[in-house]
């Protein structure tokens, strides 16, 4: 019978600059720790607790899940290292893995293939938006090239990923709810933008955090996520050619239209964040209302 829990300190295997080739995954069993080079080698599990989840091992968590494996994900990071400092344990995948087994349930959260799906959708996304950018560049430098034609090319495949991104988050109750607030509040229709970090944002967080995460807070941006900022850099950019070309979403640009460009581009990412988080504070208050 499939009952077996594992705590899987989980690795990138084809990481090849930060980590070996062979790199595999950190599992306790409660007893012993063991390595796996895919999660799908843990055919006895019945619930697997993982401190981080990489694209590369998206199809091996849905295998399980598919399989009837319960998968949940540590909500924050951070709680190992605090783990390791009050134990005075020193940093190795075993003794992580070890201490994912310590942190009560709670601070978990059961993964869906629903929600893997998504995620898969945003990586394909993020990957052909990445790869059009290359060429664009290259079809600029050599014109005479068919280069163009491939641009136009990934550009459509680009927005086939983010019409499905939408329409996987508008099918999701709690995010559609959040997805439509936001928009509304934006003055934007159908944004994948929006949608991604619906998604993608740990919005319970409290907005000193998120915006650290983002890196909107002063002299402290080394370590914040690129892509996420990118994705809210773009949604910023986009509301502000709209306002200067048809108009729209003028409460926002209340008072900082006269500002220089790049201050109001950073005003209108810290008013998105907001709306984002207000959003979500009324999306959990409707939930608790019903």
């Amino acid at each position: 019978m499939a009952d077996r829990i594992y705590f899987v300190d989980a690795a990138i295997p084809a990481d090849r600059k930060r980590r070996r080739r062979d790199k595999a995954h950190a599992v306790f069993d409660g007893n012993r720790v063991f390595r796996v080079r895919r999660l799908t080698e843990l055919k006895d599990a019945g619930e697997v607790y993982i401190d981080t989840i990489f694209p590369q091992i998206y199809e091996e968590l849905m295998k399980l899940i598919e399989g009837g494996v319960r998968v949940f994900l540590l909500r924050n990071t951070r709680m190992i290292k605090k783990l390791r400092e009050e134990n005075g344990v020193e940093k190795s995948d075993e003794a992580d893995a070890r201490l994912l087994s310590a942190i009560p349930r709670n601070h978990f959260r059961q993964l869906t293939l629903e929600g893997l799906r998504l995620l898969q959708l945003i990586n394909m996304y993020e990957r052909y938006a990445e790869w059009k950018k290359i060429i664009q560049q290259w079809a600029a430098a050599y014109p005479q090239t068919p280069l163009k034609k491939y641009v136009r090319e990934l550009h459509s495949i680009r927005n086939e990923y983010g019409r499905r991104i939408i329409e996987e988050i508008t099918k999701d109750e709690n995010h559609a709810a959040i997805y439509r607030m936001a928009c509304k509040g934006l003055g934007v229709r159908d944004s994948v933008e929006v949608a991604i970090l619906v998604a993608r944002l740990p919005l319970n967080w409290k907005l000193r955090r998120l915006k650290g995460l983002l890196g909107l807070t002063p002299h402290k941006n080394k370590n914040y996520n690129h892509r996420l900022r990118e994705h809210l850099s773009k949604l910023a950019t986009t509301i502000y050619i709209n306002n200067k070309l048809y108009g729209t979403g003028a409460k926002l640009f209340e008072g900082i239209n006269r500002t220089p460009q790049s201050k109001t581009l950073h005003t209108l990412q810290l008013m998105i964040l907001r709306i984002l988080k207000r959003a979500w504070q009324q999306q959990r208050m409707l939930a608790g209302g019903q």
